[in-house]
């Protein structure tokens, strides 16, 4: 053969082999489906799963249907048992709603109100919680040189309950972080929110106020859990004072109970909704001869929750011993504000996404193996993912990235945020671009929220921390907070279903790009961390093996 023939055949041989590739690539994204999608995350996201909360019986529903999907569609068990199933061992706790109740005495006048009626909260201790009962005013700035310590502080929870004079957050469960955390530090014994006229409107129903209250809370699984998720005032704002290591308790309350605390109508309680949105001043009010006593019962029990883990087995003979993790979470914020919270941006989108993906995989397998991890707990602090890293059913130092999908149907259709992708590799966000500029996917990417600095700690709270933990290059792909973002309007209706489709064809192409490599993504990015495993870690995790 003459050399340019050698040429030619070369050529062609080459071309062939990436029109292949190419091809093959190209039927696993048409494998997607945009109206399967709408069909999956329209029934998950129905109300009579009620929101998922971890553990419950809605979600060993839906573990079950995810398993099912797995297993009718060819995936693997990635399991020693041969299951699907990982258990994730809990130590739930529920309020006693028998030995939980208020009592206010006033100018010796004594009325007791029960939990689950006139007022509602999570707790995850028990305890006694007591002391004279002042009213915030406005907000924050409003306290500033009031003595709060030992008090039972009444606030209006309300967008417009400033924090530091600044625009207040539009996402309610960090806005009332801030306020806790605040009260908290300078010492308050605990804090009453007032719910809004809207909300009692919406959560008024006539067995009782608070009766949809969700039946427990984990325990921590590791120490810096405990940690909050929003930054404190700076250390030269603080109060010299220390709290003892007494109590702290926050609750929801009903007007009626809140007009009996402050010494007027329920009428005057709406009002002050009205005069704090027009911008009118509220001053603090310490109410004299008033004195609560907050008494909380908590019962405890062992449960179990599962995770979902299925394996799709790579192409090639010795790369398939190597891993790319794909992982997004089922379950969800249960009942809240008396509404069930569907959860279908966070984090259905993230779990359908995976069923498209799977399928796409199948069709075109890469070198590596691929696990599809559906976690529980990630709504109480990751327990699901940490388990899992802690106990995981293949060498955690053959994992080569963990791609991580939470929440991906809001915000601007063309935008997403990339949080960690560069934190230990930049193997792993060169493939997300890579990915990114195939089959007209172009996304803008926002990095702010890998800043660990970042006053909401985003970096620190989905599943993909756990697998920073032990060195794993991690990417959590992620569409933003929206003022809908833990409430009931976190539904089907208002995801974004282009934004959706793209954010699965993204994740699918990052995976195959990752999968495919010669070896696994480089730790290049942070000295500390240049090989994957348990030393890696800082502290020991409760899930950790003996």
């Amino acid at each position: 053969m003459t050399p340019l023939l050698k040429k030619s055949a070369f050529t062609i041989c080459v071309v062939g082999v990436l029109s292949t590739g190419l091809f093959a690539q190209s039927k696993g994204l048409k494998i997607i489906d945009k109206e399967e999608m709408r069909y999956h995350l329209d029934f998950l996201g129905a109300k009579e799963f009620r929101g998922r909360e971890t553990p419950s019986s809605e979600l060993s529903i839906v573990s079950l249907y995810i398993a099912n999907w797995a297993k009718h569609h060819g995936l693997k068990s990635a399991m020693p048992d041969g299951s699907f199933y990982q258990y994730v061992p809990l130590d739930v706790t529920s309020v006693s709603p028998h030995g939980t109740q208020l009592t206010v005495k006033r100018d010796g006048v004594e009325s007791v109100w029960y939990f689950g009626h006139s007022f509602g909260a999570n707790f995850t201790t028990g305890g006694s919680y007591f002391g004279d009962v002042l009213f915030a005013g406005s907000g924050m700035d409003a306290l500033e040189g009031v003595d709060v310590r030992g008090k039972m502080v009444v606030i209006l929870d309300d967008d417009c309950f400033a924090l530091d004079g600044s625009v207040p957050s539009p996402w309610r469960s960090t806005r009332l972080e801030l306020v806790w955390a605040f009260l908290r530090e300078r010492g308050a014994s605990a804090v009453f929110n007032v719910v809004s006229p809207e909300k009692l409107d919406r959560i008024s129903i006539p067995s009782g106020f608070y009766d949809y209250a969700p039946t427990g809370r984990l325990s921590f699984s590791y120490e810096t859990q405990r940690a909050p998720n929003v930054t404190l005032s700076s250390p030269s704002n603080r109060s010299s004072f220390q709290r003892p290591p007494s109590p702290f308790g926050a609750v929801e309350i009903d007007h009626r109970l809140a007009a009996v605390l402050m010494g007027i109508s329920e009428e005057e309680v709406t009002a002050l909704f009205t005069d704090q949105r027009m911008g009118k001043t509220l001053e603090p009010i310490l109410y004299p001869n008033l004195f609560a006593r907050l008494d909380v019962s908590i019962d405890t029990y062992k449960a179990t929750a599962p995770n979902v883990v299925a394996l799709i087995e790579g192409s090639d003979p010795v790369l398939k011993n190597e891993y790319v993790v794909v992982s997004s979470h089922h379950d969800g914020r249960g009942i809240d504000d008396g509404e069930v919270i569907p959860g279908a941006d966070d984090n259905l989108t993230g779990v359908v996404a995976m069923f498209e993906i799977a399928k796409a995989l199948l069709v075109d397998k890469p070198k590596r193996s691929v696990i599809l991890a559906w976690m529980c707990g990630e709504e109480q602090m990751m327990h699901g993912s940490h388990y899992f890293v802690n106990n995981c059913p293949v060498p955690i130092e053959k994992i080569s990235a963990c791609i991580n999908l939470d929440m991906l149907g809001r915000n601007h259709t063309d935008s997403l945020y990339l949080v960690a992708s560069d934190m230990l590799s930049s193997e792993l966000d060169n493939a997300i671009h890579k990915a990114n500029s195939t089959s007209g996917v172009r996304f803008g990417f926002d990095y702010s929220y890998s800043d660990v600095l970042h006053p909401q700690r985003v970096y620190f709270r989905s599943d993909h921390y756990p697998f920073i933990r032990f060195g794993i290059p991690s990417v959590w792909i992620f569409c933003g907070f929206t003022p809908d973002y833990h409430t009931y309007r976190d539904a089907v209706e208002f995801v974004d279903f282009e934004k959706f489709y793209k954010a699965t064809k993204l994740a699918y192409l990052t995976i195959m790009e990752v999968g495919n490599r010669k070896e696994l993504l480089k730790l290049d990015i942070n000295p500390a961390v240049t090989v994957r495993g348990a030393h890696n870690l800082q502290e020991e995790s409760l899930y950790s093996r003996p």
